[in-house]
C-alpha cells in the first residue's frame, strides 16, 4: 500500500542522505591529513600571521620537527603588477630541535663556554648577568627590552615592544627573533659598548687554527686558479666556500669544528653555480664596474672561503669591487667582524704555506686600494626579515651590485623570514623582493629549506632524519629577481609580518 510504501521509503531517503553527509566529512577529514601524494593541488588554504597552517602530511615530511599542524601551503599569488605572499607559521619551539637550542644548547653550551672562555677578563657582575640569561632562557621567563642605552636600542626594541607588551616569554617569540636577541644581550650584559671586548675572540681564533689543513687546501687552490676566469675554476673555489659555512662554533665546539669544510658535492641537493657563472660572465653590468657583495656569516675557515672567492674574482679583472658586508659586533658566536677580516689576512701571510703567504699579501693589497672593502651592517645582525632591509641598502644594492653572495644558514633564516614555507617552494619565487642578482650559499642547519622538487625532501628524510639540521648536506639557490618599486611588509598586533607585496616596475 502506498501508506507502507512511504513509510518505508522515506526513512531511507533520510539516512541515505545522512549516510552521504557523514561520507563527505570522513573524506575531508581524511583528505587533510592523508599522505602528500594523496593531496589534490586545489585543496591550498593560504594562513596569516601566527594562526598555525594547515599542512600536508606530516608522516611524510620531516616528522622529527612537525606537529599535526606544521606544513605550509603555497602562499605566493602573482598578478601583471603585484607579486603577494601570504607568510606561514614561524619557526618556533613546537620544533624539538629548537627548543633544545632555547633549553640547552644555549645557556648549557654556549653561554657555559663563553663564561669559561672569558673567567680571567670578565667580571663578577658581568659573569651573573650571562648566568641570568641562561637562567631566564631554561625558566622561559618573560622577555624585557634593550636596556644599554646604545645606539642600536631604540631599533631593537622597536622589534621588542609589541612581544614585551604581551608578556611575552621566550618561547613565544620567533626563533629569528629571541635567537638574535640572545646575543644582543650578552653584549649587554659584558658592557660591551663600553670596553669592545670580544666574548668570542678566542673561540674564533682557535676555530680558525684547527681548520688549518682546511685553511691551506683554500690557499693552494686560491694561488693555483687564481686569474683563470674559466667556468671550472670558478666552480671549484665556489664549491669550496660553500662547504666553509659547516664550520659554524655557534653549532659546533672547537673539538669538532676542524673536521668540517670537507668538500662532499654528493650533499649538494640544490645547484644553481651556472646561474651564477652566467650573472658573472653576461655583458650587462649594474655600473661601470662589476661589484659583487658578500653578506658574510662566519669567521675562521669560513671567511678563509671567502677570501679565496674574493681573491678569484679580484684577479680575475672581470670584478672590480667586492664588498664583504660583515656583523657590526661579536654575534652569533663565530660571525665575522671587520677586524677578525684583517686578522684572517694577517694569519694567511704569517701561519701557513708559501701559497698562502702570495694570497695573503695579494689580498692585503686588494684592501690597500679598496677593491676589497670591508663594511658593517647593522641589518644583517637585526631580527627582521631580508624583505625588511632598510631602503637605503636596498637602493645601493639595486643601483651599484652585479650579485650579492648571501652565505650561510642564519642568512638563509633571513631570506625566508624564518617563516615555513613548504619544500617546493620556488626559491626564484619567493626571492622575489631582492633588489639585485643574488646567490645563497648554504649547509642547511636549520629546519627550513625551499626549491626543492616534488618528492626530494621525504627521500632526504627518509636517507638522514637529520638532514636539515647536522650541516652535511649544501644549497646553491639563485634568483635575477624582476624590476621592483618597493616592498611592503604588513604586520600583525602581535608584531609577526603577515604577508609582504612587491610591486613590480
Amino acid at each position: 500500500p502506498t501508506s507502507l510504501r512511504a513509510m518505508v521509503v522515506f526513512p531511507a531517503r533520510s539516512v541515505a542522505a545522512w549516510g552521504f553527509s557523514f561520507g563527505i566529512i570522513i573524506f575531508f577529514a581524511y583528505y587533510s591529513t592523508a599522505p602528500l601524494p594523496l593531496r589534490r593541488p586545489v585543496a591550498q588554504i593560504v594562513t596569516r600571521g601566527s594562526v598555525a597552517p594547515r599542512f600536508s602530511s606530516p608522516k611524510r615530511i620531516f616528522k622529527p620537527w612537525f606537529g599535526k599542524t606544521r606544513t605550509c601551503q603555497r602562499a605566493i599569488s602573482q598578478n601583471k603588477d603585484v607579486i603577494e605572499v601570504e607568510l606561514p607559521k614561524f619557526l618556533d619551539c613546537e620544533y624539538p630541535f629548537i627548543l633544545d637550542t632555547l633549553t640547552n644548547r644555549v645557556p648549557n653550551k654556549i653561554i657555559a663556554r663563553t663564561i669559561e672562555y672569558n673567567k680571567d677578563t670578565l667580571t663578577d657582575d658581568q659573569v651573573k648577568r650571562l648566568e641570568q640569561i641562561a637562567q631566564e632562557m631554561k625558566d622561559n621567563c618573560e622577555i624585557r627590552l634593550i636596556e644599554d642605552g646604545a645606539l642600536d636600542a631604540k631599533e631593537w626594541n622597536s622589534l621588542l615592544t609589541p612581544y614585551a607588551d604581551a608578556n611575552a616569554k621566550w618561547s613565544d617569540l620567533p626563533w629569528l627573533v629571541w635567537e638574535t636577541y640572545l646575543y644582543r644581550r650578552m653584549l649587554e650584559a659584558s658592557d660591551y659598548w663600553s670596553s669592545r671586548y670580544d666574548l668570542f675572540a678566542l673561540e674564533k681564533s682557535e676555530g680558525l687554527k684547527t681548520s688549518h689543513d682546511q685553511v691551506q687546501q683554500r690557499m693552494q687552490v686560491s694561488s693555483k686558479l687564481g686569474g683563470q676566469w674559466t667556468w671550472e675554476s670558478f666552480r671549484t673555489v665556489l664549491l669550496l666556500d660553500l662547504w666553509g659555512n659547516q664550520a659554524d662554533a655557534s653549532l659546533f665546539s672547537l673539538d669538532t669544528i676542524g673536521s668540517k669544510g670537507t668538500q662532499d658535492n654528493d650533499n649538494l641537493i640544490s645547484d644553481d653555480s651556472p646561474k651564477v657563472w652566467q650573472a658573472l660572465t653576461r655583458s650587462e653590468k649594474i655600473s661601470g664596474n662589476r661589484k659583487v657583495v658578500f653578506f658574510n656569516d662566519n669567521a675562521g675557515l669560513e671567511i678563509v672561503s671567502d677570501l679565496s672567492l674574493a681573491h678569484f674574482l679580484l684577479k680575475s679583472g672581470q670584478v672590480q669591487t667586492v664588498e664583504f658586508k660583515v656583523k657590526p659586533y661579536p654575534f652569533f658566536v663565530s660571525d665575522a667582524t671587520p677586524k677578525d677580516v684583517e686578522e684572517t689576512i694577517e694569519y694567511l701571510k704569517t701561519e701557513g704555506g708559501e701559497e698562502s703567504r702570495i694570497v695573503g699579501e695579494e689580498l692585503s693589497t686588494f684592501l690597500a686600494q679598496g677593491k676589497l672593502k670591508l663594511i658593517q651592517e647593522e641589518f644583517l645582525a637585526s631580527g627582521l626579515a631580508m624583505w625588511e632591509m632598510p631602503e637605503a641598502l636596498r637602493e645601493e644594492l639595486k643601483t651599484t651590485t652585479d650579485l650579492v653572495i648571501v652565505k650561510g644558514d642564519l642568512m638563509y633564516r633571513k631570506l625566508l623570514g624564518d617563516h615555513v614555507f613548504e619544500p617546493t617552494t620556488g626559491f626564484d619565487q619567493l626571492q622575489s623582493y631582492f633588489p639585485c642578482p643574488m646567490v645563497s650559499l648554504r649547509t642547511l642547519k636549520s629546519p627550513v629549506v625551499i626549491g626543492l622538487q616534488k618528492g626530494e625532501a621525504e627521500a632526504f628524510q627518509s636517507e638522514d632524519q637529520e638532514w636539515l639540521t647536522n650541516g652535511k648536506y649544501g644549497t646553491i639557490q639563485f634568483v635575477d629577481p624582476p624590476a621592483i618599486t618597493n616592498v611592503k611588509t604588513d604586520r600583525g598586533n602581535d608584531g609577526n609580518g603577515v604577508r609582504f607585496t612587491v610591486a613590480l616596475g
